[in-house]
């Protein structure tokens, strides 16, 4: 509900802005289907990240109650109350072990319970952990050896990502400025030389021209987007 609120304050301002007219968001209502969907993407890939670095944690956790002696399946008890000293009851691991917990007291075997949580998450590391755990209780592997060994991949693999999201951000701050700046101008002008903008508005070619405008800034704002995330 807050982000529809917020997506039409946007384009009504946007109508105002560029065409002096805030009938003109009526033709821009097309932009809050995409805003939506643009902001339940950010949100899924932040849920994504957060999840990531807690099932690090659940994987260092796991690794130590293992070298314990537990048996695997009462590991996933103990690194549920384990973890309940760093994360809330509503924490996505906690969700996530829950489920798994009772998948195990159901008599499913641990390595479909974590294949399911693979592909509830979608995540490449929780997946590697499920195919490498899988395989070694086939094989009858090492299973402390090679949860230690995928929980220190998986710390270095979540390091690495966390240096390139501070770069990203940084590079995101920057596309952010650089956004608002015509806005700024634009506005700008309006308040202090309305005599250079009046000639856009009121006017077929003045609209056709911030029509361009407009399309023209839309479009390198996604291509700045698009251009962040490639080098992240």
């Amino acid at each position: 509900m807050i982000s529809i609120v917020k997506a039409v304050g946007v384009i009504i301002f946007i109508a105002y802005l560029f065409y002096d007219n805030p009938a003109a968001a009526l033709f821009l209502l097309p932009y809050i289907p995409f805003y939506l969907r643009q902001k339940k993407k950010e949100i899924c890939e932040k849920r994504r990240w957060e999840l990531n670095i807690q099932f690090q944690d659940a994987i260092k956790s796991l690794s130590a109650v293992l070298e314990s002696g537990y048996s695997v399946e009462n590991a996933i008890s103990e690194t549920y109350n384990d973890l309940k000293l760093s994360y809330e009851e509503d924490a996505m691991i906690m969700k996530e072990l829950r489920i798994i917990e009772n998948m195990l007291k159901s008599n499913v075997p641990v390595e479909t319970a974590f294949a399911e949580f693979a592909v509830r998450s979608g995540l490449e590391d929780i997946r590697s952990f499920s195919d490498v755990f899988s395989t070694a209780k086939r094989t009858g592997g090492n299973i402390i050896a090679i949860i230690r060994s995928t929980a220190s991949v998986i710390r270095t693999r979540v390091e690495l990502k966390r240096e390139l999201k501070t770069m990203a951000a940084s590079k995101k701050y920057e596309s952010d400025i650089m956004r608002i700046m015509p806005f700024a101008l634009l506005i700008y002008l309006r308040l202090f030389s309305p005599d250079i903008t009046a000639s856009l508005y009121g006017n077929t070619f003045g609209i056709v021209f911030m029509t361009v405008v407009l399309i023209a800034y839309a479009g390198l704002s996604m291509a700045t987007k698009k251009l962040i995330r490639i080098g992240f």
